[in-house]
């Protein structure tokens, strides 16, 4: 098991967030002070270990983790008025740009205003409405699989942004029809694991690169008494902290039937046609049917298309799981996958088989920027089966237990694969166990 150094770091908001966030604060601060307060509490101590050596979705392996899926979080709700309400929410958990450290952030902060009973205004730190469970997403006790399909709740990688949304709902006859819409910003890292050096560039190992995203979107919901349905479409801008990112890697003709693609700036080549952003658009779907005899029917959707680079990999994922309660216990199975589309695949699997010949000046370099390049375009080609049991020991707490068979196909972004190999034609094995509470 690998280990190192735990830190501890308080992330910044953002200074233009920070001062609207003061001086709404200084016009509502005074209600404060009669507010009605509620404080809650949720947490997850979970283990995961795998039947292989190697990493798997950050920290999973033969030796075991608790940094998969464990976590601890304190939210606040204060009713300032009828209409205005402040809530807070603060967890600690393993670092998002980290992965030897734990990290506490703010993940909520917003107020909220409902100026009739069908409309709810925002303004703050939000969660994004991406997935069917994407606003409860570290509460363990509000679904019963032991972690979500990560296949599909990888698509992009940050759930929460600071901005503005709002929620409107009508109802028809016992049907309620909602929709969200959001826009706002935020800073996320996107996790890269490079099997070569690029220097200066880069080193082998685990990478995070940040980028800045705008992003916009909207989700329409329809809702009975035990069904849901949801469309979501979000819109988002990626830009990099280190300026323009390529948006191809050229390819560099030798000899016929000899060269390499230029994925630095420091190989010989045309140069690396760059753009200011990523434009990146996201539609997802999703249901919760119930059926007879206690089983229920969850699945979503979900497909990212990359509209003006070829270095962004197109990718769909999905998952179907079966679920049946049976007095405290809740069985249930899935099965789910993510692909990035051929071309991109393609293109990758390129990146990844050219070489050239030892007798070609500086081949060592090129040879270790292709893979690199190969692993920068974040490559998905995996399916999972999962069969798992949640037991409520209480209303507010559960224990999980869950086995999920992965393979691989040509490459997957999960699987940090050793320098000398690939992580395509995987199998993979991970048994997980969970208490969940709330209080």
């Amino acid at each position: 098991m690998r280990t190192a150094p735990t830190q501890m770091r308080l992330s910044t908001a953002n200074p233009l967030f920070r001062r609207i966030f003061l001086a709404a604060w200084l016009v509502l601060g005074p209600l404060a002070a009669s507010a009605e307060v509620e404080v809650s509490g949720f947490g997850t101590l979970g283990g995961a270990r795998s039947d292989q050596d190697f990493i798997y979705q950050r920290y999973i392996h033969d030796g075991g983790t608790l940094n998969r899926d464990s976590l601890a979080g304190l939210q606040l709700d204060a009713r300032l008025t009828d209409a205005w309400r402040l809530t807070l929410q603060a967890k600690v958990a393993p670092s998002t740009h980290d992965d030897n450290a734990w990290e506490p952030t703010l993940s909520w902060a917003f107020l909220s205003w409902r100026p009739s009973n069908d409309l709810l205004l925002r303004a703050g730190k939000l969660r994004l409405p991406l997935m069917l469970y994407s606003a409860n997403s570290d509460v363990g006790t509000t679904f019963d699989f032991a972690r979500l399909p990560s296949e599909v709740y990888s698509l992009l990688p940050t759930t929460d942004l600071k901005g503005l949304s709002f929620a409107r709902t009508w109802l028809d006859g016992e049907r309620e029809w909602m929709l969200e819409g959001y826009l706002g910003r935020a800073h996320t890292d996107w996790r890269y694991h490079l099997r070569e050096d690029i220097e200066p560039l880069f080193s082998a190992g685990t990478l995070y690169l940040g980028y800045d995203v705008e992003m916009v979107g909207a989700v329409l919901s329809l809702r009975d008494e035990e069904n849901t349905w949801r469309l979501g479409l979000h819109h988002a801008d990626f830009e990099w902290d280190l300026g323009p990112v390529p948006s191809r890697f050229p390819y560099v003709s030798i000899a016929p039937g000899l060269g390499y693609y230029q994925v630095s700036e420091a190989l010989p080549g045309p140069g690396l046609p760059s753009i200011d952003s990523y434009d990146i658009y996201v539609l997802t779907l999703g249901a919760e049917i119930a059926l007879p005899r206690d089983f229920r029917l969850v699945g979503e959707y979900g497909r990212r298309r990359f509209t003006n680079a070829t270095t962004g990999p197109d990718t769909s994922a999905a998952y179907l799981a079966l679920l049946r309660r049976v007095g405290r216990w809740t069985p249930y199975i899935y099965c789910a996958g993510i692909r990035s589309h051929d071309e991109s695949l393609d293109m990758i699997d390129d990146l990844n088989d050219t070489r050239v010949p030892a007798m070609i000046p500086g081949a060592a370099s090129i040879n270790a920027a292709q893979r690199v390049g190969s692993d920068l375009l974040s490559p998905y080609d995996q399916y999972s089966l999962a069969i798992g049991t949640s037991y409520s020991l209480s209303p507010t707490s559960k224990l999980k237990a869950e086995w999920t068979h992965t393979r691989t196909g040509r490459l997957s972004t999960f699987v940090d694969a050793p320098a000398s190999e690939d992580s395509g034609g995987r199998q993979v094995n991970v048994f997980s166990l969970s208490y969940n509470f709330t209080f």
